[in-house]
């Protein structure tokens, strides 16, 4: 489902060229990583990424969980070397 690296990755583009959305929930921990992902989400257009910044390390886990059970797909979740993950989503549905 998900795929773990332990360096980063370059952005997963929303079309050719074009960068995600980045939403930086550092600080943040569970259920508020949850929410700003989900509004994050819901505030693109189908079909467009959204790249979550978070530094809790269960939002690594249940924020792919989550965005699986909306509907949404799940690019890749990176461990990037300061000790953040990078969780690259992208809206399938509303």
């Amino acid at each position: 489902m998900t795929s773990s690296s332990p360096s980063a990755s370059p952005p997963t583009s929303s079309s050719p060229g074009e960068p995600p959305q980045i939403v930086d929930i550092r600080g943040e921990v569970c259920p508020f990583t949850f929410v700003r992902t989900k509004l994050a989400i819901e505030a693109v257009a189908i079909g467009e990424a959204v790249r979550v910044i978070t530094d809790h390390e269960p939002a690594s886990h249940n924020i792919p969980r989550s965005a699986t059970e909306w509907g949404q797909d799940v690019l890749g979740v990176t461990a990037l070397p300061d000790g953040t993950w990078a969780i690259d989503l992208r809206r399938r549905v509303r």
